[in-house]
């Protein structure tokens, strides 16, 4: 499976790990409640690219600091860390500029626009020797969590498939969420990053290295009103696509995504092995089976659950445990997963389902082969 990466150098030692959040849109509704859970944190600065919005997240949630230029608040002496929730394209320069000021980083999936960026930015924050960490928050979903640790105890032996279906409603209607950069290829829009990187990323931490990747990308609603217009918008970022990997170990496994269905089924996850399978379900239990067994429900235990409130978001809960997790890395010096070389990896396989979608050949996402 993947391993460990070596400690950083660069911790925090005063009470409170002091943190600053970009973006208010996911991070409004769900990094800040998140933060505000964890008793080692302290969110003391808030930014949007439009005043107001800052100033009312600052109000909402009595934070001191509001500003409109990120780079203001990643300035900040009295700021150790950085959550940035902005959209993808976006990443690249406001994740340098945090580092170069010596903050601790989480950065919200997918990593960056495109590999060059990520590749670059794990070069920078190891230079700086601080904690940067990708929020793949849903490896902390209980029946996910579950199904990590009973994949490693070899519940189901050795790893052989794995299948996961998706369909989603949410951009079936052209004239339902309007027209943004989710839409717009040029600023790192579309599912395949903004749901793939997701299922890529469980996937490489449940079955170990991906060797080889194929698959293919589509756009299924091709126009998307304006915001506040009536007008349509051209759209070039996909909606739905289709992933085929092959593991190290010679494991199989495929996702297939839609969202633009017309209605909402049950995700269906699927993982099998040599003497076992596991099937995380949507409604968040955890079946499983070993050979010559029915299925049954697995019990997940209560150290993998974070049951203390009732959030109006449902990811909510699994951020909290993320942003324990990133405490820690801060606090110890840890090289906690998901790192930036892990997101470095989802996306260059990414990249190769762009590319084996446009080429319609299998590609080799073993770095191994081709140092960089």
């Amino acid at each position: 499976m993947i391993s460990t990466p070596p400690l950083r150098t660069s911790t925090v030692k005063r009470d409170k790990i002091r943190v600053g959040v970009i973006g208010t849109g996911f991070g409004a509704a769900v990094h800040i409640p998140a933060l505000l859970q964890v008793s080692d944190f302290d969110v003391v600065a808030v930014c949007s690219r439009r005043p107001e919005h800052a100033a009312y997240v600052s109000a909402q949630y009595g934070i001191d600091i509001a500003v409109s230029e990120y780079k203001e608040l990643v300035r900040n002496p009295d700021i150790d860390a950085v959550v940035i929730a902005t959209p993808p394209y976006l990443h690249h320069g406001m994740v340098i500029a945090a580092l170069e000021e010596g903050k601790h980083v989480l950065c919200e999936k997918p990593m960056a626009k495109n590999l060059a960026e990520s590749r670059d930015m794990v070069k920078i924050a190891d230079r700086v020797g601080v904690t940067a960490m990708v929020n793949h928050e849903f490896r902390y979903a209980p029946a996910r969590a579950r199904a990590k640790e009973l994949i490693d105890e070899g519940y189901i032996g050795e790893p052989q498939s794995a299948s996961l279906t998706i369909y989603r409603s949410s951009l079936n209607d052209p004239n339902g969420i309007p027209f943004g950069w989710l839409m717009e290829a040029e600023k790192a829009g579309g599912m395949l990053g903004a749901a793939g990187s997701h299922h890529v990323d469980a996937l490489r931490w449940w079955f170990g290295e991906v060797k080889s990747v194929a698959g293919a990308v589509g756009t299924m609603v091709r126009r998307r009103r304006l915001p506040e217009s009536m007008h349509m918008a051209a759209v070039d970022a996909d909606d739905n696509f289709g992933i085929l990997l092959k593991f190290a170990n010679g494991a199989i496994a495929t996702v297939h995504y839609s969202a633009t269905a017309v209605h909402d089924p049950a995700d269906q996850i699927l993982l099998s092995g040599s003497e076992g399978m596991l099937i995380v379900g949507s409604d968040g239990l955890l079946y499983g089976a070993r050979r010559n067994e029915p299925m049954s429900e697995v019990p997940i235990p209560g150290r993998l659950i974070f049951d203390d409130g009732d959030f109006d978001h449902p990811l909510i809960q699994p951020t909290i445990l993320m942003h324990r997790s990133w405490s820690r890395a801060i606090r110890t010096g840890e090289r906690l997963s998901p790192t930036f070389d892990d997101g470095v990896k989802i996306q260059e396989i990414l990249e190769g389902v762009q590319r084996s979608s446009q080429q319609g050949r299998w590609v080799d996402v073993n770095r191994s082969r081709w140092q960089v």
